[in-house]
């Protein structure tokens, strides 16, 4: 049996929740590429979840608590590498024939701000068009 002292060194700490597993699974291999072991886990809103994150069901990444600073150290890094390479790979996306306009709805208010947006002006279209 773990003494008091030594439980605070056992266990999973979440080092990052994202909303895919595809992207869950990313961070894992990098994690694992640096070789630290990971976990996924699927967090479930229940009844008694805040109304703030009631609908998320994110993907959790845990590991375990002796490499949560390497693994955040390894997370950063790997952000880092990707941060450099973004703005040629966003352009490439647009020359492909992405939309630059793309809406990122982070939650309900983000889509309800979007949708009201889209209802006035349809409603300008109509009065002017009539």
């Amino acid at each position: 049996m773990a003494k008091a002292t030594d439980q605070s060194k056992t266990g999973y700490v979440t080092v990052a929740t994202v909303r895919s597993r595809a992207e869950a699974r990313q961070l894992a291999a990098k994690l694992e590429s640096a070789g630290i072991d990971s976990l996924l886990t699927v967090e479930r809103a229940g009844e008694s979840a805040s109304a703030k994150y009631r609908w998320f069901n994110g993907v959790k990444v845990q590991v375990s608590r002796t490499d949560v600073q390497r693994a955040l150290h390894a997370l950063q890094q790997s952000r880092a590498q990707e941060d450099k390479s973004a703005p040629r790979e966003r352009k490439s996306e647009l020359a492909a024939g992405s939309s630059p306009c793309q809406l990122n709805l982070g939650n309900w208010q983000e889509a309800v701000i979007a949708v009201c947006a889209i209802i006035a002006v349809a409603a300008l279209l109509a009065l002017w068009l009539f």
